[in-house]
């Protein structure tokens, strides 16, 4: 229903703006953006100052769950319409769409190019085509990992509250379920974790190498011992009774935050604005350090579909949204991090405690991650394997299927995503 929503949304809209008509905005222009959770963009006021600054100009946005907008948007480039005027794309499929950097507008012939020295490296080369000619995304975050939880049902459990004590009852990822059977015994009516999906992707983010052996194209789902052991311990986990078997961002996911109804949140820096949205109240969720050492969870570009027929307008909307000042707003907005070095850097973003999260140094914890990321090797297919993976979790959630089959076919089926 949602991608039936979505398209019908796009067909009303994304065609129905007028021709691009450069930066001045003088006609009336719908711009589209597609994306997916939350980037925060209405919540910083971005998009309203936009508007201004362009008279006759007026944003859509449509938001999506995660694997829903990706697969949306891969058959509507495929089909040649549909696709927004802007398209948010994970890290997860950036790879993908390197190789077909035709699909988008280059950003190059909009003078996007010249924002190179805001972005280290990676970020950057990231949004270029295979052979760097090309630019079809700018960054808009990274992710950082981190552990959100709920202080009220800690409390309710007998478990300590406090980061630094909380962060020491979860080193490893085993003695985190082994704290989620001692929750789970103190009768919360709430359960421990929210879903396996979650929990299995924060375990997959923190590898050196996940679904591909890196710089290739070689995928190693069933043989790489890291992918199996999250798997293994993930599966362990639901049928041990700890996950909620929720489906995440989806609207029972959202009110089981603000009903108190599961206690930790696999936390990359963009999912504080999920909880935020969720409106359980100030001063419920706090952050830790998340089991284990670090790693990095997510991080979006935005790109201009080729189809869009107000291009340079969309480029100059993805320019805005991006500068790093910008980005800095958005995190003192909803937590996401900024991607760019000047937006890390930024005074206020490094000192910044979150008063919703109990004042938790989020610029510290995550800004300190993002600078220190060694980003995980992630090749063409990576968000379409992760997706087949994720559908086995819910069945095991959901429909109660054996790990061992679950497992062979989430191997199966990504290995028949990767083709």
């Amino acid at each position: 229903m949602a991608g039936a929503f979505l398209v019908t949304a796009l067909v009303a809209t994304a065609c129905g703006g007028s021709s691009d008509n450069g930066g001045g905005g003088t006609k009336s222009t719908t711009l589209v953006v597609n994306d997916f959770s939350t980037f925060g963009y209405k919540d910083a006021g971005l998009y309203a100052a936009f508007e201004a600054s362009h008279p006759g100009v007026k944003i859509v946005e449509n938001i999506n769950e995660y694997n829903t907008h990706h697969n949306n948007l891969v058959k509507h480039l495929a089909a040649g319409s549909g696709a927004g005027d802007v398209e948010a794309v994970d890290e997860g499929f950036m790879a993908q769409f390197k190789a077909t950097p035709d699909l988008f507008a280059n950003l190059n012939d909009y003078g996007l190019g010249s924002r190179k020295s805001d972005y280290g490296d990676y970020k950057w080369t990231m949004g270029e085509s295979t052979d760097g000619k090309s630019l079809f995304g700018l960054g808009t975050d990274v992710g950082g990992l981190a552990m959100c939880y709920n202080t009220q049902l800690f409390q309710k459990a007998g478990l300590p509250t406090d980061p630094a004590a909380v962060a020491a009852l979860w080193p490893t990822w085993d003695a985190y379920f082994q704290t989620g059977q001692k929750f789970k015994a103190a009768n919360t009516g709430a359960t421990w974790f929210d879903t396996g999906t979650n929990v299995y992707n924060a375990q997959v983010f923190q590898l050196k190498e996940s679904y591909y052996k890196p710089g290739t194209d070689d995928v190693e789902v069933g043989t790489n011992p890291g992918v199996k052991a999250a798997f293994d311990s993930t599966a362990a986990a639901i049928r041990g009774g700890l996950s909620g078997g929720l489906v995440s961002f989806s609207d029972d996911w959202t009110k089981a935050i603000a009903n108190g109804a599961f206690a930790t949140l696999t936390c990359p820096a963009w999912m504080m604005a999920n909880i935020q949205q969720a409106k359980p109240g100030s001063g419920i969720w706090n952050v830790a350090t998340v089991p284990g050492k670090g790693g990095n969870w997510g991080g979006s570009w935005l790109t201009v579909p080729a189809q869009s027929k107000n291009k340079k307008l969309a480029a100059e909307l993805v320019d805005f949204l991006t500068r790093p000042e910008n980005q800095v707003k958005v995190f003192k907005s909803i937590g996401n991090v900024p991607s760019t070095v000047g937006g890390v850097n930024d005074p206020s973003v490094q000192s910044f405690t979150n008063p919703y999260f109990l004042n938790a140094p989020t610029g510290k914890i995550f800004g300190e991650s993002a600078l220190s990321l060694t980003p995980q090797y992630q090749g063409p297919k990576h968000g379409a394997i992760r997706a087949a993976i994720e559908a086995q979790i819910q069945n095991m959630e959901q429909k109660h299927t054996d790990p061992a089959a679950a497992w062979t076919a989430a191997v199966s089926d990504a290995e028949r995503a990767a083709r």
